[in-house]
């Protein structure tokens, strides 16, 4: 058992001077060329409707058993789709999900759908800065009017009356 081994040799791109179509084909090639375009739209234009008419054709030798199952299948799929809008559009309302996040609450079922828009909304009402710590930080005591309030923080710290 010999294997056959033949190598072919690799060939080195020739460098062509790019010339016009016209200058390589001459007057004739482009004609040539030109009816070979026209050729192929009318062959693909004649292909697309056939098949245009193929499916026709086919549709119309469904049988009718055949389409109603078709339907049935659409209509179902339709249903379900129907469905679940509802339930989103249900939940979204029920819960107070803003109607352009509303597409964030993903599932199949209410159950589903409420748990995301509790997720949703908690994500949403997060604030982003911390609250204020009211027992850290200076504390405002109101001084009276002509009072002053750097000996009236002294005397209070120092305990004197």
């Amino acid at each position: 058992m010999s294997e056959d081994t033949t190598a072919v040799p690799a060939t080195e791109p020739v460098a062509v001077e790019p010339q016009e179509p016209a200058e390589q084909l001459g007057e004739n090639g482009v004609k040539a060329l030109q009816a070979e375009r026209d050729a192929r739209k009318a062959a693909e234009k004649a292909t697309a409707e056939l098949t245009a008419k193929l499916k026709q054709f086919e549709d119309a030798n469904l049988s009718e058993l055949e389409r109603a199952k078709n339907a049935a299948a659409e209509s179902t799929a339709e249903l379900h789709r129907l469905r679940i809008e509802n339930a989103r559009a249900t939940v979204a309302l029920t819960k107070g999900v803003p109607a352009d996040l509303a597409e964030f609450l993903t599932g199949t079922t209410e159950e589903e759908m409420a748990a995301k828009a509790d997720i949703l909304l908690a994500r949403l009402n997060t604030p982003g800065t911390p609250k204020p710590d009211p027992s850290q930080g200076a504390t405002s005591q109101a001084h009276a009017l002509n009072g002053d309030p750097l000996l009236s923080a002294l005397t209070t710290k120092l305990g004197i009356r």
